[in-house]
């Protein structure tokens, strides 16, 4: 009797699948909706004769606000094929102002894949790898073809990051050893520093012991891709291919770091929890947060507290902030509108009203000819009851361009 009831369910419960199969798959789909924020260009290279196929991650605004961004940092992307999706998610992620998120700046992110990888990704010969060797060359494309491409169709900076992975990573060491021009920041992902029987790893620590880096800024990470059985101990006498290509060096880039000798802003960080392929993503995110420690603003925060209820400084503090982010960053960097904008909305949630009004000014005070901050100090205005200053603040708003959503609203307000 169980066993016919469990199969009366079973069929019920398949009828209603499949009953809302037909229903879905019935239906007349007019119009595909899809979600992209990142899109490819081909380049045609003479330095490396071939064509090149590149992502492009271009950030947008969101809400009508920081529609229109300019002097963004550029970051680079080796291995595009495998490392541009999850940078581009993590950039947008860490500088979505409309979630407060203000960890790093708003930036492009250009992924470069790959059609000849053991070629371009490898600065110097290795007689085990037959076409290797094409790293400098590789370079120059992205130094003399690519960058110019990019700066001359996109709003950037003179800000640029690299990052590199694996083999990848040995390229972020050699636009710092060779292409210090076209760089700021570099990030190198558990390097294959073992090419080339570590001729590539000793020139890297020759220069670090020799030349001043104190303008350069690298974050170098390494994982754990030893087996359980093998101790660090043992890992120094050990002859498996990928320990002797990859963890033996990087322990030795490690251990071989000074401090005191070393001019240069180094990071190093150890991930005894991840291995070659799942540590790039943890070391992009902690690199980025890292190499822009300077830019984060967390004292906004303290404004929500009972304790900071005296303080009206908010907008100066901010402005010197920038300021000081401005001067690390070689180009104006001012705050998104959108993160003046939820902060403005969250602070007067808290009882900071006079706090919330201050940062709608300073939106309009940066963004002078732009409509949608008057609508946003406007609509504050109005759902707060001050009929009068919202009616002023959206013909403010109107007088820059024309709409018909704030039109009927000044006139339902003035009869009010």
């Amino acid at each position: 009797m169980l066993n016919q009831k469990l199969k009366m369910k079973l069929n019920v419960i398949l009828l209603i699948f499949l009953v809302s199969q037909v229903n879905l798959t019935g239906q007349e789909i007019s119009k595909k909706t899809e979600i992209s924020i990142a899109h490819k260009v081909n380049i045609s290279s003479s330095i490396l004769g071939e064509e090149r196929d590149i992502f492009i991650y271009q950030p947008q605004g969101l809400w009508g606000m920081d529609e229109t961004l300019i002097n963004l940092p550029v970051i680079y992307v080796l291995d595009g094929e495998s490392q541009f999706n999850h940078t581009m998610t993590t950039v947008d992620f860490l500088s979505i102002a409309t979630n407060g998120n203000d960890f790093i700046p708003r930036s492009i992110v250009v992924g470069i894949p790959n059609t000849n990888r053991d070629r371009d990704l490898t600065p110097v010969k290795d007689e085990k790898q037959k076409n290797s060797g094409g790293g400098p060359k590789f370079l120059d494309f992205i130094t003399k073809e690519l960058i110019p491409y990019i700066d001359e169709n996109y709003n950037t900076s003179n800000h640029r990051t690299i990052i590199g992975h694996s083999m990848g990573a040995l390229i972020s060491f050699e636009a710092l050893l060779k292409r210090r021009n076209y760089f700021d920041n570099y990030i190198a992902i558990d390097p294959g520093f073992g090419l080339a029987n570590e001729s590539f790893l000793n020139e890297v620590l020759d220069t670090l012991n020799n030349v001043d880096l104190s303008t350069e800024n690298l974050y170098f990470s390494a994982a754990n891709n030893r087996p359980d059985f093998i101790t660090i101990e043992d890992m120094m006498s050990d002859t498996s291919e990928f320990i002797k290509s990859i963890d033996l060096p990087n322990h030795k880039f490690i251990k071989a770091t000074n401090a005191d000798k070393w001019k240069i802003n180094l990071t190093t960080k150890y991930y005894p929890n991840e291995n070659h392929y799942s540590v790039p993503h943890i070391s992009t995110y902690n690199g980025l947060r890292e190499l822009y420690k300077f830019y984060t603003f967390p004292e906004i925060t303290n404004y929500y507290h009972p304790k900071y209820k005296h303080k009206d400084d908010l907008v100066n503090s901010m402005k010197q902030h920038y300021k000081t982010i401005s001067s690390k960053l070689g180009y104006e960097a001012i705050p998104m509108q959108g993160y003046i904008n939820s902060f403005a909305f969250g602070l007067s949630h808290f009882d900071r009203e006079d706090m919330a009004i201050d940062l709608f000014k300073y939106n309009i005070e940066l963004h002078p000819i732009d409509p949608v901050v008057y609508n946003n100090l406007g609509y504050y205005y109005m759902t707060n009851g001050n009929i009068k200053k919202a009616i002023k603040i959206y013909n403010q708003s109107l007088q820059l361009k024309s709409d018909e959503w704030v039109f009927k609203t000044v006139e339902r307000l003035q009869k009010m």
